[in-house]
This record gives C-alpha cells, structure tokens and sequence, in this order.
C-alpha cells in the first residue's frame, strides 16, 4: 500500500488558486506534480457553480491524458453520490474553501447524473480531437472540402511512399537540382541516411516548410544559408581548400630545408610523423586531398595542433630558430581552412536536404489534397490559420465560445 504524503500547505494554497474558476490560470509543473488534479478540480466547481456540463472543454495532448483526466471528475462525482451528509459536506469545502449551503449539497449530489446524460458526454478531448471538430463545423472558412477524411498511420505512410517514388524518378527526369541534391545525400549517408532524413522531413514538415519559404524561394539555392556565414556565391569546396596554399610559413623552399635539417638531426618526431604525410601533400594537385595530408602531418590526431616545443628537438630548433613560429602559423592555417571547409560541406549537405524536402512536401500535399486527406498535423495548422483570418476568425471564435463558455462560466 503507497504512503501517503501530506501536501505542503503552500502548494494545497496555489493549487485551490489554480482551480478557482473565477481566475484564469497558467500551470507549469514537473510531471507527477498534480496539474491534472488541478484541472479536474477546476471542472468539479465549475460545475458545482452551475455551469452546464455541455459548456466545459478540456483539452490535453494525448488519448490516454484526456482518459485520466475524465476518470478523475466521473470518479469523485460518483463518490459525491453514495457519502453521508457530514462527509460529503467536508470534501465540498476542502474543495470551494467554504461551508456548502443545502442548497450546493443537493447539486452536488445530481452532478453525477447530469454529467452522465450530458449529450456527447463532458467535452474532455485531445487538441487534435477539438481542432477536427472545429473544422467540420467551419469547413469553408478553412478552405479545405466538407466531408474531409483523416489520415491514419497507414495511409500518411502510403501517401509518401508514392511522393518517394516519384521523387526518385523525378532524379532521372531531367530535375537537375533534385538529382544533385539527391546524389549528394546517397553519398554522405548512403540508403540509411537518406532513410533517416525522408523520415525527419515527414515528423517536421511544417517548421520545414515555413523555413523553406523564408530563405529558398528566391531561385538561388538557399545562398542565404552560406551568405550568413560568409561564404560567396560560387565559392566551391575545392576553392576553400585551395587557400591554404602555398602554406603559410612552410613555402616550398623552407619544407625542403626543413626536412633536410630534420634528416640531419635525427628528429624522429619529425621524420615520423610529419614528413611522409608532407611530403605527400607537396606533390598532391587535388585541393582536398592535399589540405587531408596536410591535416595528417602538421597536426595531431584530436586536429589541434603539436606543442612545438615538445615536437622539436633542440637540435633541430638551433638549426632552425623560426621553426617553432613558422609551425604554429602553418597549423593554424590547416585548423581554420579545415574548419571552413567542414562548414561549407555541412552547408551543402543542409542545402541539397532542404532541396528534397522542398519537393517532397510539396508532392505529399498535392497528393493529400487531390484525395481530399487532412493529417494531424495539418488539423493544428489549419485551425490556426483559420481562427486567425482576420476575416473569419472572430466570426469563427464568437460561434465557438456561445457553445463553450457563456458569461462568466467560462475559463
């Protein structure tokens, strides 16, 4: 059997607060914390106070909260019925903070009733469940077809297993930009990746699509997404790399006197470890592979670079007095045109991703529309935009709240 703990008297005061219906209320708490009991407190006075059980609405988030949350009012107003008058007394006050009159005794006892034959029941509803109901009451002013139908799980995945096949065949059909982009993801994530990201474009279609029309309507590729970082138009990967070179401080002429003085020395740190990759690079005319080797001689495994008086040994150091500057300007250079290049290719790769996802919820909703589908995400969205069209939402609202919550009865 659970112990149970006495409710701190401070947190029973806010609490009783919150579930005043004559205050309108924002509770943030912790889960297990008791905002359910709160709100199912709230619904009890309201109705206690005479506020038709047909004019409440409750919404939550999900089936098994708007559950709860109904077995918590039906289950006091049931006890409500079978208590003697003392006790039934002494939860009516612990709930309103006051003595109840005969009068408030008797209502409490046919709430029960009341909220049974209630038509429809107590609207204690999902917010998905409000918003379908709202639209089907205003389909016109929402602009979608009377008698729509709702998307289940299934039929979502079906619709966008099509919009991926023509997708794919889009790629063959002389959409050059979808090809490219499509390419691009096959080749840094492989069928997997692809996988991983059609799915996150279908959980976040909606913030995708409004941050698709902010930065890649305007027909250049989403160069607003490199500009904010400073990277021109036309700039190129290979170009990026290619800056580094000739290597600052290391010029063709002092790495052949380096790895002469190096050899002379015996500096095994040298020849082990920064010469054969050196080397390599020096005779490398591909940009990336060559700044890859660079990366590979000049700078440790983690990419920062050597401490260089750890790195050379004090012969190699009195042969070559400026060595350990001429290294630290060399490694910063591989760090910072390393570093750029990697942001360049995290800005192609969310180009060419937001490029597919561009696509493809345009083509899950020319489906979805042709066949006269709404989703649930597409219920939250259009009942936003439809109780904010400044030339039906108040019309919209003023209906909505005479079936809701008339006079002050309404929270």
């Amino acid at each position: 059997m659970k112990k149970a703990y006495p409710i701190p008297s401070d947190t029973a005061t806010s609490q009783a607060r919150a579930a005043d219906p004559g205050n309108s209320a924002w509770v943030s708490a912790n889960a297990g914390s008791g905002k359910t009991h709160v709100l199912a407190q709230r619904v009890i006075r309201l109705l206690l106070r005479g506020t038709d059980p047909s004019k409440i609405l409750c919404l939550t988030y999900t089936r098994a909260a708007a559950a709860n949350m109904s077995n918590r009012v039906f289950s006091t107003l049931s006890e409500w019925t079978t208590l003697g008058d003392v006790d039934l007394a002494a939860k009516v006050e612990a709930l309103e903070g006051r003595r109840p009159d005969l009068e408030t005794m008797r209502r409490a006892r046919r709430l029960f009733a009341e909220a049974l034959e209630t038509p429809g029941g107590l609207k204690i509803q999902t917010i998905h469940a409000f918003c379908e109901s709202v639209l089907h009451q205003f389909p016109l002013e929402a602009n979608i077809p009377a008698h729509f139908e709702m998307l289940d799980g299934q039929m979502e995945a079906s619709l966008f297993a099509a919009a991926r096949r023509e997708m794919i065949s889009g790629t063959s059909a002389g959409d050059r930009d979808l090809a490219e982009a499509f390419a691009s993801i096959l080749d840094r994530g492989g069928e997997a990746g692809l996988d991983a990201l059609l799915g996150e474009i279908v959980r976040k279609r909606d913030g995708l699509r409004h941050f698709i029309e902010a930065v890649g309507r305007d027909g250049t590729h989403f160069q607003a997404l490199f500009d904010e970082f400073h990277f021109h138009p036309g700039q190129t990967a290979e170009g990026i790399a290619a800056s580094v070179w000739p290597l600052p401080g290391f010029l063709p002429d002092y790495f052949a006197g380096f790895a002469h003085a190096a050899e002379a020395t015996d500096a095994r740190s040298v020849l082990n470890n920064i010469l054969p990759y050196a080397r390599q690079a020096f005779a490398e005319g591909d940009p990336i592979r060559r700044l890859q080797l660079l990366a590979r001689a000049f700078l440790k495994t983690d990419g920062d670079a050597y401490d260089p008086a750890k790195a050379f040994k004090k012969a190699l150091v009195d042969r070559l007095p400026d060595l350990a500057e001429r290294y630290l300007s060399a490694a910063n250079a591989i760090v910072e045109t390393t570093d750029r290049l990697a942001l360049f290719r995290m800005l192609e790769g969310t180009a060419a991703a937001l490029t597919i996802a561009d696509w493809l919820i345009a083509r899950y909703e020319m489906l979805k529309r042709s066949r006269g589908f709404l989703d649930f995400n597409d219920l939250i969205t259009r009942t936003v935009n439809l109780l904010a069209r400044p030339d039906a939402g108040p019309w919209v609202q003023y209906k909505l709240d005479q079936g809701i919550c008339p006079g002050r009865a309404c929270t």
